[in-house]
């Protein structure tokens, strides 16, 4: 019952009274006039009314009776420090459930076309896909994300990390050809699970690009997909390139190669792991992707965050503290001996 009284609150005038009921005990601040004066009948104010306004009479009453004044407000800014008064509210640390995601990029040589259109230039494809993948990293500062490239073969470019600058670093190291010029989709499939599978978090997700079809390495995609959906990842797939005969740079020579993106394996492995399967044939649609997929899993993306209020006690211990001060030294004054 107790607890219940002194820790219910009180808002006044933008301060909140954590323990309000001690505020009931401001009157005992009259202690010390009580003390001093041993019961006499006395007003503050006689001497005012006495010396007929004198300016003189009126200062050397008020100085008179300094001490217990200061003793007074003393002790009701303690009590109202007892109160525990705070003022507004401030974030206290949040306690995030982030997701973990891998980011599974296709660095084989048709990355080179020149399909795509940024700010009138075309440069190729993976140097578009840095740029959006860079914003989707930065809008995502709660979770752990990590890259895996693929082309012939497949190899971790960064770990599930929270040091996102550092995460950028390597995405602009990325360079076509650096696995080869083939598409080992299922082999950079691989790699992006077996980096999630021992991870705690509860929520893992694997965003995979590729603008083309399965041509190489030792893993089969779908077997990929089974054990991602084995270990509870999802798989966002994304395939990207225009429809058609598309312009690629090789060695400052103009080359015309067609599209070959597998949709259907593609489709296959988001629709197993319970992903979503998206196609960008511009630079605006693959923009819309990465934004899609981050609204997508911001649904499954938990934060507590607590609120208090900013406590101003110590503010007001330290002026009651101010005024005992100038008690002891008013005491030391000629004043505290003149008559009431």
């Amino acid at each position: 019952m107790s607890n219940f009284l002194f820790n219910s609150s009180l808002s006044l005038g933008g301060i909140i009274f954590q323990s309000p009921l001690w505020l009931l005990a401001i009157p005992l601040a009259a202690l010390p006039w009580v003390q001093d004066r041993r019961g006499r009948r006395f007003h503050p104010l006689a001497h005012l009314r006495l010396m007929g306004g004198s300016t003189v009479a009126s200062r050397r009453t008020l100085l008179t009776h300094l001490g217990w004044l200061l003793r007074c407000c003393a002790i009701i800014l303690t009590i109202v420090a007892l109160s525990r008064p705070q003022m507004g509210v401030l974030p206290t640390a949040r306690s995030n459930e982030g997701i973990d995601i891998m980011l599974a990029i296709d660095t084989s040589g048709s990355m080179r076309a020149r399909d795509f259109e940024i700010g009138g230039q075309r440069p190729d494809r993976l140097e578009v896909i840095k740029s959006v993948i860079s914003e989707f990293i930065s809008a995502r500062p709660d979770d752990r994300i990590g890259m895996v490239v693929f082309g012939s073969g497949a190899y971790t470019q960064a770990p599930l990390t929270l040091d996102h600058d550092i995460l950028t670093q390597f995405l602009d190291k990325i360079e076509i050809g650096v696995v080869g010029d083939g598409t080992a989709i299922g082999d950079g499939l691989g790699a992006a699970v077996k980096r999630l599978k021992g991870t705690p978090g509860k929520s893992r997700v694997i965003v995979l690009l590729t603008d083309g079809a399965n041509n190489s390495g030792r893993i089969d995609p779908l077997a990929a997909a089974t054990a991602a959906k084995a270990f509870g990842i999802r798989v966002h797939t994304i395939g990207v390139g225009s429809e058609g005969v598309v312009p690629i740079v090789q060695n400052g020579r103009v080359f015309h190669i067609k599209a070959d993106v597998d949709e259907k394996t593609l489709r296959s492995i988001s629709d197993a792991t319970g992903g979503k399967y998206y196609r960008a044939t511009d630079a605006g649609a693959l923009q819309d992707v990465y934004k899609d997929i981050d609204q997508l899993e911001k649904v499954r993306h938990k934060q507590h965050q607590k609120r208090r209020g900013r406590d101003i006690y110590w503010q007001i211990i330290a002026c009651a503290l101010a005024l005992l001060l100038l008690e002891a030294l008013w005491r030391l004054t000629p004043y505290r001996r003149l008559p009431a």
